[in-house]
């Protein structure tokens, strides 16, 4: 019997590659920008974006992506700049109790001192403050700037042909006029020329560097839903800016100047805000015109909204009102959409000193914060510098000629 060999030992299987590790780079676009839309705030997304080109890339290449994290983020209250009595330049108070590296970052990287302004003699002053620039005038010397703290970048400005008023920052959604880059981003100055019962806009292209006189409009044009108010028209004093519209207050009504037509209107104030203390003008999250009063003998923040209603005609609605405890005096200073807060002052202890605390307060969520402290003697005006989106995160022909280096 012949002897049967044992089987031939099963060969082991082949060994299979192990996977390919899972980077950053390899999970796709639409799980980077997920990734991305969840970062803390625009100074977090500032630093993450500008951390290598695929992030950067990334950030500029989807047009839905800013809307979408700004409607999470709103762009953040950095500080107030105050204009005091004294000082040749105005103070910066940056807003504290924020343990945010990112945010820190910002303030460590950016020029609030104003260390760039021409050392000459004289005062500067702030005149606005918008979309991360500020305008400021110095009465000596007679020179205006327009200088972004962030990005360290200053515009010389020329003297206006005629003695204007309220100056506002709109920067340039041309693409003929944006040059793409935040050092050379392009800006008009609008401001108003009044005589009289009329105006005129008056308006500087930092593109052109000239200043363009518009012609005269006149009082019953603007005011002609409200004939019978005509002595209680008055030349635009400090006016606000929202979604492109100049919006002064008078006793009555409103008068609006559009900045891409350059028409001037009229609006009818809020219901039963007539009588009220002092109220301001601004926008909210999500950039609708509001109104707001400080009703000081109730402790409450009334907000009116122009809205459409059930029957999508727009209106003032009463959107809500928040009653604040331990805020004996109240005084409105801003409404900014940008952080969709509400900054006020309350002075505490009028008996023994006149020390004024300035809050932020958000009028969704109603929390407020504390910013800082003040006397009162040591303060004119406060300006909310709120961080803008920077044109480096936007896409356009430089920044891609950027990217293709």
């Amino acid at each position: 019997m012949a002897c049967q060999l044992p089987p031939a030992p099963t060969p082991p299987p082949a060994e299979s590659p192990p996977p390919a590790p899972t980077t950053i780079f390899t999970i796709g676009d639409d799980l980077l920008l997920e990734i991305l839309v969840r970062l803390p705030s625009l100074p977090s997304l500032v630093r993450a974006a500008f951390a290598c080109r695929y992030f950067l890339h990334a950030v500029r290449s989807f047009p839905t992506f800013r809307p979408r994290f700004g409607a999470l983020h709103p762009p953040p209250l950095i500080g107030l700049f105050l204009k005091g009595r004294d000082g040749d330049v105005p103070s910066f108070a940056p807003l504290r109790g924020r343990a945010d590296p990112d945010y820190g970052a910002v303030l460590r990287g950016s020029d609030f001192f104003l260390t760039r302004l021409p050392d000459d003699q004289g005062f500067w002053h702030i005149n606005h403050c918008h979309d991360g620039y500020l305008l400021l005038h110095n009465w000596t010397t007679r020179l205006s700037v327009a200088y972004n703290p962030l990005a360290g970048v200053l515009h010389p400005i020329p003297m206006p042909p005629h003695a204007v008023r309220d100056y506002h920052i709109i920067m340039s959604s041309s693409p003929e006029e944006r040059h793409g880059s935040s050092s050379s981003s392009s800006f008009r100055l609008v401001s108003v020329h009044e005589d009289g019962l009329q105006l005129r806009p008056v308006v500087y292209s930092s593109h052109t560097r000239e200043w363009q006189v518009f012609p005269w409009v006149e009082a019953a044009t603007i005011n002609k839903d409200h004939p019978d108010d005509d002595k209680d028209f008055l030349p635009p004093t400090r006016g606000k800016l929202v979604n492109g519209r100049i919006y002064w207050t008078s006793y009555h009504f409103m008068i609006v100047l559009d900045t891409a037509t350059l028409q001037f209107s009229s609006m009818d104030l809020p219901p039963f805000i007539y009588g009220q203390k002092p109220f301001v003008v601004g926008d909210t999250k999500d950039e609708k015109l509001c109104v707001v009063c400080a009703i000081d003998e109730e402790a409450t923040i009334a907000v009116w909204v122009w809205r459409a209603d059930d029957d999508r005609v727009d209106k003032w609605m009463l959107d809500k009102e928040n009653e604040l405890e331990d805020l004996p005096v109240l005084k409105l200073v801003a409404v900014n959409r940008g952080s969709a807060h509400l900054h006020l002052m309350a002075i505490e202890q009028p008996d023994i000193v006149p020390l004024c605390c300035f809050f932020s307060l958000c009028l969704e969520t109603e929390e407020m914060k504390k910013i800082f402290s003040l006397y009162q003697y040591e303060i004119e005006r406060s300006y909310p510098y709120i961080m803008p989106w920077p044109p480096s995160l936007v896409c356009n022909k430089a920044n891609r000629r950027i990217e293709a280096a």
